[in-house]
């Protein structure tokens, strides 16, 4: 029997938090059911969101209302949720404040608050698309649906970035969207990122940019986005080059959350420093964060929130039960990558070890749209672990 009850207190909904409850939940049921552990998970948002259908519903591969489900039907028995946002995170003192005024203690803390997308950051970015959020992806499906031809250009505005495949998985599928609309010679198709080759991962870079070649879209590297020029049409970098289009599909600048900025636990973009192994928030060992709100060298992508939450749920478990934590995290990460429609690779790769090269088949994009649809089952609810893809 414990001598108090222990509190622990879970921010955000998305793929870590939900995985985070459920993992907790299922591993201190016995507690939670004896009154000596209580979970409480701050959300404000109604629905959980499947982010990687985001990429798929503007060409039509996943239809909109299969990206989301009532966060109500993911929290298990014996977590409390509270409907609230989250205002302020007072680490020394052990306590998060919330949107309705009240203050919540907490024994134990996992941040999982995510990104968050800033298009301020970038001039003249409202005049191009993204597919980054439901209604954005929404838009940008209107958008493609519209379109009969002319220059299509496809990157990023500056890392780090949500899924670092997903704008040249966008790139791959676009040329095969538009030849399925039989407007592919109508059809100028560009990809820009601002680093030396096409993907951060040597190898992989090898295979997309092959693949690239090979389907005949072009691609600009070194390309840092300063800013949209929208009465002319260019996109124009910091080094003086410019960039025509008729459409501008860009990833708007990211940032950590409002409420690690305002509370000042994270850097000057807010991105929260922790422990590479243990996931400690560091100088706290009672607060963790996970997923994308994080300073770790890693992908910001689900599979990452996933693996984290079974080393930080372990580490929590293994202190209420009065074992020494051992778990660590040790950077792997796992993920398809679609090389168009109808094939796709797949990456899996920790802190020491760099992806093998996996030639792209149809098996491997089979068995993303299969995942898909298995996601709120296996994943959010924590049946499986590791299988965020």
């Amino acid at each position: 029997m414990l001598s108090e009850m222990k509190r622990i207190v879970i921010l955000g909904g998305g793929t870590g938090g939900s995985i985070m409850m459920n993992k907790l939940a299922h591993g201190l049921r016995d507690r939670i059911k004896s009154g000596e552990v209580e979970i409480v998970v701050v959300n404000p948002s109604e629905r959980h969101y499947y982010q990687p259908a985001f990429l798929l519903i503007p060409v039509n591969v996943m239809d909109e209302r299969e990206a989301y489900t009532p966060f109500s039907s993911l929290v298990p028995e014996g977590v409390r949720w509270i409907r609230d946002r989250t205002v302020r995170i007072d680490l020394d003192n052990r306590a998060v404040e919330l949107g309705s005024g009240d203050r919540l203690s907490y024994d134990y803390l996992v941040v999982s608050t995510g990104a968050t997308l800033d298009p301020s950051g970038v001039e003249g970015l409202e005049d191009t698309y993204h597919f980054y959020s439901f209604d954005a992806a929404r838009r940008l499906k209107r958008a493609l649906a519209d379109f009969e031809g002319g220059k299509v250009v496809v990157g990023i505005s500056s890392i780090p970035y949500r899924c670092p495949p997903a704008p040249i998985e966008m790139t791959l599928i676009l040329r095969d969207y538009f030849a399925r609309r039989g407007i592919w010679d109508k059809v100028e198709l560009t990809y820009f990122y601002p680093l030396p080759r096409v993907f951060p991962i040597e190898g992989v870079a090898e295979l997309l940019a092959q693949e690239m070649e090979r389907k005949g879209i072009n691609y600009s590297l070194m390309f840092n986005l300063d800013h949209v020029d929208v009465e002319r049409k260019r996109l124009v970098s910091l080094e003086g080059e410019e960039l025509e289009y008729d459409l501008a599909i860009i990833v708007p600048p990211h940032r950590g959350a409002d409420v690690v900025r305002g509370s000042g636990i994270g850097d000057e973009d807010g991105w929260i420093n922790v422990d590479k192994y243990t996931l400690n928030i560091v100088g706290y060992d009672d607060a963790y964060a996970i997923g994308d709100a994080t300073n770790l060298p890693v992908s910001k992508a689900g599979s990452v929130a996933d693996f984290e939450a079974e080393v930080v749920s372990r580490r929590i478990m293994d202190e209420i039960e009065g074992y020494e934590p051992t778990s660590k995290y040790n950077g792997k990460t796992m993920c398809f990558v679609l090389t168009g429609i109808g094939k796709a690779t797949v990456l899996v790769f920790d802190y020491e070890n760099p992806p093998p090269i996996v030639p792209p088949s149809f098996i491997y994009y089979w068995l993303k749209l299969a995942y898909n649809k298995l996601y709120w089952n296996i994943t959010a609810k924590s049946i499986l672990t590791g299988v965020v893809l």
